[in-house]
């Protein structure tokens, strides 16, 4: 589908399993940082967190995902990173996540790191079967969602807003956001 890269084992099995122990280690405190702000999930979802909490700043998600986003975009970028669980019966209704085309400026994105995969992600109402660790990056204009997850497994995935390029008058702008700890600069 044109407006999305895909990027296989962007992250390993290992790397992947250990950053989705960790969001689910941290996802009750996450909550407790402030209300769902987001109505196409379930309530209490932590996907309706993404504003209070940026998960590159934790001490074990940061060291591996860093590195990664670093070389994959090789010049200065702001990036927001949430995550997403999905227990029995949780999806994510079809959404976008801004007005800005794939870019040399802005770039959303989807990290699968457990769960289904089966159950999918549909892009544009069509579905593309996850794989572990595959980072999918994709124009702000694209819908997507998840259905319902069938399965007693949780889904966990990882979602990114990477402002390409950014310097520090951006960085400015988006510090005048209420929470500006949910962004991070990095050079």
């Amino acid at each position: 589908m044109e407006g999305i890269k895909r990027y296989d084992n962007f992250l390993t099995p290992e790397e992947s399993n250990i950053i989705s122990c960790r969001v689910l280690f941290l996802e009750e405190d996450v909550k407790k940082m402030g209300p769902d702000i987001f109505d196409l999930t379930n309530s209490n979802s932590l996907s309706g967190r993404h504003w209070c909490f940026n998960f590159l700043n934790d001490k074990v998600i940061g060291p591996i995902m860093i590195p990664k986003l670093k070389k994959l975009f090789d010049r200065p970028f702001i990036v927001q990173c949430w995550a997403n669980t999905f227990r029995k019966g949780e999806g994510i209704g079809n959404h976008r996540h801004s007005e800005l085309p794939l870019d040399d400026f802005y770039a959303a994105g989807n990290i699968f790191l457990r769960g289904d995969p089966t159950i999918g992600t549909y892009y544009e109402g069509v579905k593309h079967v996850n794989k572990v660790g595959e980072l999918s990056l994709l124009s702000g204009l694209i819908y997507h969602s998840v259905p319902p997850n069938p399965t007693d497994d949780i889904r966990v995935t990882m979602a990114i807003d990477v402002y390409i390029g950014s310097d520090e008058e951006m960085m400015n702008r988006l510090a005048d956001e209420p929470n500006k700890n949910r962004f991070v600069y990095i050079k």
